[in-house]
């Protein structure tokens, strides 16, 4: 199985899911997903676990590479904008490395579960959570909303994607 990469209308990933479920129906031999990333967001005074897109507009699709031809075949039968990316007429999968970071981060579930970490001088360290060990590709921290800012390779560019960061303390070294 490979991971194909789909555009989507950006808010309407859910829908769109649920619409290429309905349409290819249960036999189809593909999976799809959005990647989602939780964090604590303040409502109303309390802290509340939310859930947002990791990647908004887009939908990833695991097929093989068999599949992913008749996959884009039925695309035609969706009522929604669906696009799988490609270049020069063929579809390409992530790569390896890019397949790998992405099941890292969001395992089985597609979910980005927070990290928990400290910021010691200008150095995070994060000591649980999906980030360990990636701490070198954080560009950016929203300690008030409790949001890391990854930098990511995917397609062939480089994004930066927001997860959910705790920082619990910040040393002055």
């Amino acid at each position: 199985m490979k991971t194909y990469v789909m555009q989507v209308s950006t808010g309407r990933e859910r829908q769109t899911i649920e619409l290429l479920e309905h349409v290819l129906g249960g036999g189809s031999k593909a999976r799809f997903f959005s990647p989602r990333y939780r964090f604590r967001r303040k409502i109303k005074g309390a802290w509340v676990l939310t859930e947002d897109l990791l990647i908004p507009g887009y939908v990833f699709c695991a097929a093989s590479m068999l599949d992913i031809d008749e996959v884009v075949g039925q695309l035609r039968r969706v009522p929604a904008f669906t696009k799988v990316l490609s270049v020069n007429g063929s579809f390409i999968p992530l790569n390896q490395d890019e397949e790998s970071w992405l099941n890292a981060l969001t395992g089985e579930s597609h979910v980005v579960e927070p990290s928990y970490g400290f910021v010691e001088g200008d150095r995070v360290v994060i000591t649980d959570g999906p980030l360990v060990g990636l701490e070198t590709q954080i560009k950016k921290l929203d300690r008030h909303k409790r949001l890391a800012y990854v930098e990511v390779h995917l397609l062939g560019r480089t994004k930066l994607v927001k997860v959910g960061a705790e920082i619990v303390r910040k040393s002055i070294s």
